[in-house]
This record gives C-alpha cells, structure tokens and sequence, in this order.
C-alpha cells in the first residue's frame, strides 16, 4: 500500500468516526488538497476514490488542469483576484473563495460570459482575525440581499477558515459557522444551499463534529508540502 493510500484510509477513518460523534450524523465531503503537490499525486488520490480535489492558486489549478480531464469536481479555495476570475470560472465546478460582493458580481460577470452558472460558496470571517478574508457576519442579511441579485452565480453554502491553533479552541468558530449556514439555508430556501466548508488537516474533525458537510485536507493525505514548487 502507498502512503497516499494508507494516509488516505486513516482520514476517511478519522472523517467517519468524527461524524458518529456529531449530532448531525451529516453525510461529508472529503476535498483532497494538492497544493504544491504534483499532478501525479492527484491522480492516485483519484485512483483510490477522490471524488473532489482543491487548489488554492488559479495558476497551479491551471498547471495540473491543462495535463488532461480527470473524474473529479475541482475546488478553488484560495482568495480570488479579480484578474484571476476569468480562467477561475473556467476550470472550477465550486469556488468556495466568494470573500466579498465585489469578486461574486465579477464571477458573476465572467460566468455570464461562457454561459455559465457558477456554484459559490460565501467565505464569512467567522473568527475576525485581520489575517483572513471574508465577508463580516455582521453583515449577513445585505450580503445575502445583493447576492442573491448577481446573475451568473449559484449560492450553495458557506465556508470558513478556522485559526490556526488548538483544534478545540476551534470549535466555537466552527459552531458560528453551523449557525450561520442555518440561517442561509433559511434565507435561501430551496435547497441549493447544502455545502458547509469548514476544517483542514489541523482541525478537520472538531469540524465535522460541530456540523461540516465539506471538509479541505491536503497535508494528512500528501504528506507535507514541497513550497519549492
């Protein structure tokens, strides 16, 4: 067995005993994470079952997307520049990255293009660290009344960073986090709004404890990352 597979048999383990914990017994999605890891290692993860990958760079996306089609939803997690969107929207099946009203309108605008609906995810700054993008909770109700005004996008959750420290000194946020989808789900009815991006190889099932639908680990399946790449 490779240590892809074994490392990704122990996080599928660690991701199904989390979710017998939770109240929420919620089906999950597992993003394996390649950034900065080859394409190679994409392709066995895939072999092996990955059903979704991420990136965090559009321009490392780009790299492994142009090697050929794999079976795989790809995942653009990371902050999004405006000038970045066009080809972001070109590759990404999810975005999870819509961090403000001003990149959503601009995906809208660019999917609009190629005749595209987009599926984004809200990034909410639930912890307020200065370091983080994100819309501000605080903001929840017009965030949710303008989005829902850009054409070209399809509102399908939330996702949320979580600090990088003691996984249970990250629960409260991921609580946050839960209850803030709660009440999208409720301004957002017709059930589009499915997705709960929360937790990384740090944190990931404290995350799915306290509710995430989606979880994004790279490390714990690829081993450390080579940012020599």
């Amino acid at each position: 067995m490779s240590e892809i597979a074994d490392r990704l048999g122990s996080v599928r383990s660690r991701i199904e005993a989390a979710r017998a914990r939770s109240p929420y017994h919620q089906a999950v999605t597992l993003v394996a994470v390649t950034k900065f890891h080859p394409r190679e290692a994409m392709e066995e993860a895939v072999r092996l079952g990955v059903t979704d990958v991420g990136e965090n760079r559009v321009q490392e996306m780009e790299e492994k997307f142009r090697m050929g089609p794999l079976p795989v939803r790809w995942h653009l997690q990371g902050h999004l520049q405006k000038n970045k969107v066009k080809k972001a929207v070109a590759m990404a099946d999810l975005i999870q990255s819509g961090d403000s009203l001003d990149i959503l309108r601009e995906i809208g605008r660019r999917a609009g293009e190629i005749g595209k609906v987009q599926d984004v995810l809200l990034e909410f700054n639930i912890s307020g660290e200065a370091s983080k993008h994100g819309l501000d909770p605080a903001d929840f109700d017009e965030v949710i009344a303008a989005a829902q005004e850009i054409s070209g996008i399809r509102l399908r959750g939330l996702m949320c960073m979580a600090p990088n420290e003691d996984p249970e000194l990250t629960r409260p946020v991921f609580r946050k986090a839960r209850a803030l989808w709660e009440r999208m789900q409720v301004a957002l009815s017709g059930g589009a709004v499915d997705t709960l991006s929360m937790g990384m190889t740090n944190d990931f099932e404290v995350a799915v404890e306290e509710g995430a639908t989606m979880v994004r680990i790279g490390t714990a399946i690829f081993g450390p990352r080579d940012y020599n790449r």
